[in-house]
């Protein structure tokens, strides 16, 4: 998994970006602008590194795309940004896109804010992306600023700055080895290696290990610290600190390989490693969540496989966006050998013509294995209506199946969703609420677990197929 800076910054923010039309940088709030209209503020930019020719891992150049809040659920708003990139452009060579109007790096771009039915606190971003270039010459561990500022039509812009450093460590992992097959209680080895591909030493290297559920670590060690959220799909985490110097394409290796416990709910379970310089931003983030438990036992080593090159650059925390074919994250998929029973729960409830009914049922996964689709596809419920009725609602996870039909609404068919992430004994509760138009003495519909489009499909984890279904009785 690539994590470069622009998606490195998006990874960092804490709501997803909104899908509809949107555009702008910001800025400061300008004596012009409209303080009654909405508030639009700059999501502190997290400093990026751009790497130098002497890295052998990192590109020369890095995308810098601001994102921004706004309190509003709606906003419509020109605005006119002005990005002073004047100190920056003593270190680096910036581009500035079309909509700008540059002069002596400070640019002037027209922008508009558009979007609606925003959830509070949605973020937004724009077309003003800068393009920062490692200028020759420049040393690594050189830094600078840029200033974002602007006024808009009727909304207020709050602006800041953000900072750009010249060269970075960057500890790009080897692959990781998938597994099969694994018997339910068996331990299983995961090596893992890394090098510093970027163009300046670290002080300290760190490792985050994020096990999915159906796995756990079977060792702790002195220098790592836990975090554990059962039933949740990070189900174990490690950070694991090293001291170094890290020098400049220092090749190191794990003296001991991730042993993992595969544990009776593991089925599709994951392996997720990131190694980064002690104090990278993107790390603490991650880290900021989790409650830590430090670790006891013996040391975590490292072996060093080549010792790089000794460096005068100053040590970095900041890694530069990777080059093609390098990255610091991995993942490892860990399928075990177990099963899930997926069973549906019909309903039966009694009305008279003219009245409403509501049809409670349910989807549980009865284990033993907790089932995880990575990939972000759901489990749900393709639901017919009893014969005979008009839905009048439901509950907030079933939706006509048909969106904008009518005919869909009213009769059917629905899907409940019950999300991609199924912990074994999860039991989801859905419903319908009918009238009845005409009384069909025993009138039956069906809820029926959705494993394909076309039904010609059922996962191999689910042996059982006699409760896939279940009818929904009326009178």
């Amino acid at each position: 998994m690539k994590l470069p800076a622009t998606r490195r910054t998006a990874a960092l923010a804490t709501a997803a970006l909104t899908t509809a039309a949107i555009g702008v940088l910001t800025g400061v709030t300008p004596a012009t602008a409209d303080t009654t209209g909405p508030v639009i503020t700059l999501q502190t930019p997290q400093p990026v590194a751009v790497g130098t020719a002497a890295a052998t891992g990192t590109t020369t150049e890095v995308d810098i795309s601001p994102l921004f809040t706004t309190d509003a659920t709606s906003v419509n708003s020109q605005a006119t940004l002005t990005i002073d990139a004047r100190a920056l452009a003593k270190i680096a060579d910036v581009t500035f896109p079309d909509n700008c109007t540059v002069v002596k790096f400070v640019g002037t771009c027209s922008e508009w804010f558009y979007a609606d039915d925003l959830p509070a606190g949605s973020l937004i971003g724009g077309e003003t992306d800068l393009t920062v270039t490692a200028r020759p010459g420049v040393a690594p561990g050189a830094a600078a600023s840029y200033k974002v500022s602007g006024t808009a039509d009727n909304a207020t812009i709050v602006g800041g700055s953000g900072s750009v450093q010249i060269g970075g460590p960057a500890f790009s992992q080897a692959p990781l080895i998938d597994h099969t097959g694994l018997a339910v209680g068996s331990t299983v080895d995961e090596p893992l290696d890394f090098t510093n591909v970027g163009d300046r030493p670290a002080a300290n290297a760190q490792l985050l290990l994020t096990a999915s559920a159906g796995l756990t670590f079977a060792q702790h060690f002195a220098n790592c610290k836990y975090s554990s959220l059962p039933d949740d799909k990070e189900t174990e985490e490690a950070l694991c600190t090293f001291a170094g110097p890290f020098q400049v394409g220092e090749h190191t290796t794990l003296a001991s390989p991730v042993r993992l416990n595969v544990t009776s709910t593991a089925y599709y379970t994951y392996l997720d490693t990131y190694t980064a310089a002690q104090g990278d931003p993107y790390m603490k983030q991650q880290l900021a969540a989790r409650t830590w438990k430090q670790g006891r036992g013996d040391t975590l080593a490292l072996t060093v496989l080549d010792p790089g090159q000794p460096s005068t650059a100053p040590a970095g925390k900041i890694a530069p966006q990777f080059a093609d074919g390098y990255t610091s994250s991995r993942i490892t998929a860990l399928r075990a050998d177990n099963t899930a029973d997926f069973a549906v729960t019909g309903a039966t409830a009694q009305a008279a013509q003219g009245a409403t009914a509501q049809l409670d049922f349910s989807l549980a996964n009865n284990g033993p294995a907790t089932i995880y689709y990575r990939s972000g596809d759901d489990f749900a419920l393709t639901v017919t209506p009893p014969p005979g009725t008009t839905v009048t609602g439901s509950s907030a996870n079933c939706e006509p199946e048909q969106q904008d039909d009518p005919v869909v609404t009213a009769h059917g068919p629905y899907l409940c969703r019950t999300g991609y992430f199924v912990p074994a004994g999860q039991v989801t509760a859905f419903s319908l609420t009918v009238r009845v138009d005409s009384v069909v003495p025993g009138a039956q519909g069906t809820a029926a677990i959705a494993w394909s489009p076309d039904g010609s499909y059922r996962p191999p984890f689910d042996p059982d197929a006699a409760d896939d279904s279940a009818p929904l009785t009326l009178n």
